[in-house]
């Protein structure tokens, strides 16, 4: 009886045994399967694209600033409120504006008249400097005459030397004259009296008198959503006040934070995927890499590392990336500044090429021109 059990017990370890080596051999084949996918997905997929999890959405933010003082007088806009550009946000009751308008206008109608005014006086300066030419050419006359008879004895010496006396005396007024009409033309400042300099002046205090009144109504500077509404009606605003901010959902890009283990491969143009957290897997964004930072964050930080005191200890940095979200998919599914995104760059590969987003449309010329100006410079410099 004793030798079938042990016979029995024998055989059940033997087959746990063989289960147990069993198993294993399994698991080191479903790992070595696991690590040949691995292996073969980064060799033919995973090498080509870097992952960034530390990735925002970024955008223009304008301000909406009140550039003349004055009274609240209605405001239509509100936190949320989509707008098109022009659209009227802020009124401001224009009272003073319209005085001040109709003052300059009475100022420029004033300095019309004096120009004209100065302009028939300096005509009249020339008719009087006209008959006083002809009365000296007359008394010079008179003056020759009694001078020859005062010669030959025929007249008296005091004729003559009164006559002459005139002729010194209108030489005098007529010189008199000539300053007064040089000091009227001056006056004008110009043969037109509509360029008079006192014209165009009061005409430069109209344009700004008009100009305030037109800021009496402060419009949306550019199309987008209302936020940080900072005015109320009643309320007294300051030149450069801050009234609201919109934000322009198709001006937008995304700042990815690359670690510098990965930056190597980044290229300007490289082609990207993005995903959004708010819209989840379902949602595929296209863009490229517009541009790579001059630095890592930690350059301008608050609080920079100091890792020459103290312990040091090694971490590794991240530099910003600028990237390009293609236009077409933000129609569809707008995102908005500050949401997180997730993304995997394209190593290697043909540059974007397509349909570029107004921001950077925008800015391309101010780049070129720059870049031409330090071109420039590093020539100069070399020489």
């Amino acid at each position: 009886m004793v030798i079938p059990e042990t016979v029995s017990e024998a055989r059940r370890l033997a087959e746990e045994s063989w289960r147990r080596r069993r198993n294993l051999w399994l698991l080191l084949l479903i790992v070595l399967l696991a690590l040949s996918g691995w292996a073969a997905w980064w060799f033919l997929l995973g090498r080509w694209w870097v992952n960034v999890d530390d990735a925002y959405v970024e955008g223009n933010i304008y301000p909406v600033n009140a550039r003349v003082s004055g009274t609240v007088g209605s405001v239509a806009g509100y936190n949320t409120l989509v707008v098109r550009q022009g659209d009227p946000l802020v009124a401001l009751r224009g009272r003073r504006a319209e005085l001040a308008l109709r003052q300059a206008q009475a100022q420029l109608a004033q300095s019309r008249q004096d120009a004209r005014a100065l302009v028939e006086e300096m005509a009249a300066s020339r008719a009087h400097s006209a008959a006083l030419a002809a009365a000296l050419a007359t008394a010079q006359q008179k003056a020759w005459r009694y001078g020859a008879a005062a010669e030959s004895g025929a007249a008296q010496t005091l004729e003559a030397i009164t006559s002459k006396d005139d002729v010194a005396r209108l030489r005098a007024e007529i010189a008199a004259e000539s300053a007064h009409g040089r000091a009227l033309q001056a006056r004008l400042g110009a043969h037109d009296p509509d360029n008079a300099p006192s014209v165009k002046a009061a005409l430069e205090r109209v344009e700004l008198a008009r100009l305030a009144l037109h800021r009496q109504i402060i419009r949306a500077p550019v199309s987008g959503i209302l936020a940080q509404q900072a005015v109320q009606r009643g309320q007294w605003v300051t030149p450069g006040q801050r009234l609201f901010t919109i934000v322009p959902l198709h001006q937008i890009w995304v700042d990815a934070n690359v670690k510098e283990t990965d930056l190597a491969g980044v290229r300007v143009g490289a082609r990207v995927t993005l995903h959004a957290d708010v819209y989840g897997s379902r949602v595929t964004y296209h863009g490229w890499v517009a541009g790579i930072g001059g630095a890592s964050g930690a350059v301008f930080a608050v609080l920079p590392p100091e890792n020459a005191s103290g312990n040091w200890i090694k971490f590794t940095q991240r530099v910003p990336v600028r990237i390009a979200v293609d236009p077409q998919g933000l129609v569809a599914y707008p995102l908005r500044p500050g949401l997180t995104m997730s993304m995997a760059i394209r190593v290697g590969g043909k540059a974007h090429q397509g349909p570029v987003p107004a921001w950077m449309e925008t800015a391309r010329p101010r780049a070129a021109s720059a870049a031409t100006d330090l071109a420039a410079g590093g020539q100069r410099g070399v020489r």
